[in-house]
């Protein structure tokens, strides 16, 4: 009965967080495309060797950061504090479907892929990264898949409670040395490997939501008696996170010529975090509520791209840094033009990256890459 049951929740996709997933996706390849637009004259241009003929217009560019225009820059204002947290947490909305027992059975092969996608993505790093330090640097989605793999063996052994116990932990680290370890382990790798390296992006600063997003979900799939409240219960708490937060809070920063230099300000706080988890809850509670009023949102671009959101996570660093950025490079010196990071350009790269993404998934060209039987 059980087993049954979860099947039936796991075929139900839920049409308006796949709209939010690939909303916020989007925002994401304009938050990395913005970076390294920022960063290109600085770490990431490579061919020196022409700079006195062909790259010669860009030659003046070297050692700048190139500043995003006002609007962009808005956009960061308001969604990079904690749009690299949400999709964590609607990830794990999604691990709570099924039940402790049938999770558990099923355990084996979850840390398999969670462990998998994270060495595709340390590997990745070495392909994109300008310097050893950081292609051993941690990154969001690294972070992610140790915390779903923490949160499946918190569930499948000890059950929700063991959950909840991570989430009070994790939201009060304050009383624990948690950052005393992190700064530590920062240190020692800065001094004893490469400087370059970064641990910015930190597990602690993830956690929360990560809990957020599979107690949300546990309550959606496994408390029917609360189906006709739960969303008005956690759009609530939202606001009093977020009221909070605006009340004590330090106000939001941004840089506009280094998009990635406060992404994890917010979190490195209490109040902060408690506005990243408001919001988030805000957010994914009321379009749970305008679900199940029947009103959803259907942007087929929009969708696909919360439906395939591994496959462009996997290709869009890769493409940009190796691919769309140089020949943007070149087209700038043909037409005299250094590059830019106005919205309308990162857009058009966003735009570009998923169409290709959308041809490698649904073309003849995407079987033979993917080894797609046919």
């Amino acid at each position: 009965m059980n087993k049954s049951k979860d099947e039936d929740v796991t075929s139900t996709r839920i049409v308006n967080l796949d709209f939010l997933r690939g909303l916020f996706i989007i925002f994401a390849l304009d938050e990395h495309f913005t970076y390294y637009i920022n960063m290109w004259y600085v770490e990431y241009f490579r061919d020196a060797i022409a700079l006195t003929s062909t790259y010669k217009i860009h030659f003046p560019m070297i050692g700048q950061q190139i500043a995003t225009d006002h609007f962009n820059y808005m956009l960061g204002v308001v969604f990079i504090p904690w749009v690299s947290q949400v999709y964590l947490t609607l990830a794990s909305f999604n691990l709570a479907k099924k039940s402790q027992y049938i999770f558990k059975e099923e355990l084996g092969p979850k840390l398999k892929i969670f462990g998998l996608i994270y060495l595709f993505f340390l590997m990745e790093n070495f392909i994109v990264a300008p310097n050893l330090g950081q292609a051993i640097s941690f990154y969001p989605i690294m972070l992610w898949m140790i915390i779903m793999s923490l949160l499946s063996i918190v569930y499948s052994f000890v059950g929700v409670r063991g959950v909840l116990v991570l989430t009070i932990i994790s939201l009060f680290r304050w009383i624990l040395p948690v950052d005393l370890i992190s700064n530590l382990f920062q240190s020692f790798i800065i001094y004893n490997i490469h400087s370059g390296f970064e641990y910015d992006a930190r597990i602690e600063y993830f956690f929360t939501s990560g809990c957020l997003g599979f107690l949300m979900g546990y309550v959606h799939y496994h408390k029917p008696n609360l189906r006709h409240l739960k969303d008005i219960y956690f759009i609530l708490m939202g606001i009093v996170l977020v009221a909070f937060y605006l009340a004590y809070g330090e106000p939001l920063v941004q840089d506009p010529a280094n998009a990635f230099a406060h992404e994890h300000d917010l979190a490195r706080n209490f109040s902060g975090t408690l506005y990243i988890l408001g919001i988030q809850a805000i957010v994914i509670s009321s379009f749970l509520w305008l679900e199940k009023k029947s009103i959803r949102f259907k942007i087929p671009i929009v969708n696909w791209v919360g439906f395939n959101s591994i496959l462009i996570f996997a290709f869009h660093r890769i493409f940009f840094v190796r691919i769309l950025a140089p020949l943007s490079v070149l087209f700038g010196s043909l037409y005299g033009r250094t590059l830019g990071a106005s919205t309308l350009e990162m857009y058009i790269y966003v735009g570009i990256t998923i169409a290709v993404c959308y041809f490698i998934k649904t073309s003849r060209v995407g079987d033979i890459i993917l080894q797609r039987k046919g």
